[in-house]
C-alpha cells in the first residue's frame, strides 16, 4: 500500500505546480500609461512589444503619425506610449504655398515646430486655434521694413501683411476716393514705399455775372454814319455748381457740374443810320455872324469832348479851311454831314458841315472851327463837352 502513495503523492504536487504555472500567467501583467493625441489613460496589457499594446487597442499608425517609444520597443512595468496622428498643413509663408505634415495640435505648436516664431508675423489663424487630423490651411506674413509716407511725411515701419495694414499701423484708413501706392492689397515686400494721398471731393456753388449780347439794327430815320444805343444792355446772373478736388487739403482740380442762370442778360441794340444826307454850303445861314443861334433847339444823342482848330490847311476833302466858316472835323461821318452842336453849360447851339478828319485824341469826337466854337461860346476854355447830332 505504500508504494502505490508515492506516485499518487508525486502526481499530486505535479497537478499543483501546474495549475500555479497558468494562473500566474493569467495574472502577469503590466501596467502602462498610453497617451493618443494628448488625451491619457493607464491600462494593463499582457503584450510584449508597443506594437502589440496599438494593435490590442485598435490604433493604427498612418504614414505621418508618430509613436514613441518605438513599435518594436518591449513593454515593461509604468511604460509611456504616446501616439500623435500627423495632421496636413497647408502653409503659405509670404505668398509661398507648400504642404507639409505636423503633429502640432494647434497653430502655435505648428509655428514652434516650423521655427516661424516671429512674434510680429501676421496670421490667418489665431496661435491658440486647434488643428483637425483633416488638417489646416494656414497663412503667415512675416513682418517686413517699409517706409511709409502721410501728407508728404515718410515714416519707417516694420510691420507684417499688406499695405492696408502698413498705413493702419500709421493710423489710416483709405476710403474709395484716396490714392494708395501701391494698392492697399499688395503684400509687404523689405524696402518698399508706400504713398498714400487723402482726396477729397466737394462741391461748391458760386456767383457770376453773364455778359450781355450786342447786335445793330439799321434805320432810315439816323442819317448815314450816325449810331445811337437804343437798348442798353445788361449783365445777367447765374449760379454754377462746381466740383472741386483736394489732394491732401489743396486745391488740385474745379469744373462746373452744372449751371443755372437766375437773372438772364438784356442785349444791348445799337441803331445804325442809313439815311443820306445833302450837301450844305460851307457857312450855316441859320447861325448868323456865328454868334450861335437861339432858334435851334439842344442837339441829342450823342456826347463826347470838342475842340477846335484854325490853322491854314487843307481839309481831308480837299477845300482849304476857312476858320470863319462853321465847319468841323470827324473821324468817320461822311464828308458835308450837317450836325448840330450844343453846349450844354450855356445852352448855346450852331450848325457844322463836316469837311475833316479828327480829332485823334481819346475822348474827343469833334474839332469845330474858330467860328463855331465861338458861336457856341467854347473859345475860352479850348476843349468842352458837347451834345452833338446830325441834321
Amino acid at each position: 500500500m505504500a508504494k502505490l502513495l508515492i506516485p499518487a503523492v508525486a502526481g499530486a504536487v505535479s497537478l499543483s505546480t501546474v495549475a500555479a504555472v497558468a494562473l500566474f500567467a493569467i495574472y502577469d501583467t503590466d501596467k502602462v500609461k498610453l497617451t493618443v493625441d494628448g488625451s491619457s489613460s493607464t491600462i494593463d496589457v499582457r503584450e510584449n512589444s508597443v506594437g502589440d499594446v496599438l494593435e490590442a487597442q485598435g490604433i493604427t499608425l498612418g504614414d505621418h503619425d508618430v509613436v514613441l517609444p518605438s513599435a518594436e520597443t518591449a513593454v515593461s512595468e509604468g511604460l509611456e506610449i504616446s501616439v500623435s496622428y500627423g495632421r496636413p498643413l497647408e502653409l503659405t509663408v509670404d505668398g509661398e504655398t507648400r504642404t507639409v505634415w505636423t503633429t502640432a495640435r494647434t497653430v502655435g505648436e505648428a509655428l514652434d515646430q516650423l521655427s516661424l516664431t516671429q512674434p510680429d508675423s501676421k496670421l490667418s489663424a489665431s496661435r491658440s486655434d486647434g488643428i483637425t487630423r483633416e488638417g489646416l490651411d494656414l497663412k503667415v506674413a512675416t513682418a517686413k521694413d517699409v517706409k511709409v509716407t502721410v501728407k508728404g511725411q515718410p515714416l519707417d515701419l516694420r510691420t507684417a501683411g499688406t499695405v492696408s495694414d502698413a498705413l493702419a499701423a500709421r493710423g489710416v484708413k483709405p476710403d474709395s476716393d484716396d490714392k494708395v501706392t501701391p494698392s492697399a492689397d499688395t503684400p509687404l515686400t523689405d524696402g518698399m514705399a508706400i504713398t498714400y494721398v487723402n482726396v477729397q471731393v466737394k462741391n461748391a456753388t458760386k456767383q457770376r455775372e453773364v455778359d450781355f449780347q450786342k447786335k445793330e439794327v439799321k434805320s432810315d430815320k439816323l442819317a448815314k454814319g450816325e449810331t445811337k444805343v437804343t437798348t442798353k444792355g445788361v449783365k445777367g446772373s447765374a449760379t454754377d455748381t462746381v466740383q472741386e478736388v483736394y489732394h491732401d487739403g489743396k486745391l488740385v482740380s474745379s469744373k462746373v457740374t452744372g449751371s443755372k442762370v437766375n437773372k438772364q442778360p438784356v442785349t444791348q441794340v445799337t441803331t445804325v443810320g442809313t439815311k443820306a444826307v445833302a450837301p450844305s454850303p460851307a457857312t450855316d445861314p441859320s447861325s448868323g455872324s456865328g454868334s450861335g443861334s437861339s432858334n435851334l433847339t439842344p442837339a441829342t444823342g450823342n456826347t463826347c469832348k470838342a475842340s477846335y482848330y484854325w490853322q491854314g490847311q487843307k481839309t481831308a476833302n480837299g477845300e482849304q479851311f476857312n476858320t470863319n466858316d462853321f465847319t468841323a472835323a470827324h473821324k468817320s461821318l461822311p464828308f458835308n454831314t450837317r450836325v448840330k452842336v450844343t453846349n450844354p453849360s450855356n445852352g448855346k447851339s450852331t450848325i457844322v458841315r463836316i469837311n475833316d478828319r479828327g480829332p485823334y485824341i481819346a475822348g474827343r469826337c469833334l474839332d469845330l472851327s474858330t467860328a463855331a466854337m465861338k458861336a457856341i461860346g467854347g473859345t475860352a476854355s479850348g476843349v468842352i463837352t458837347v451834345n452833338w447830332e446830325v441834321v
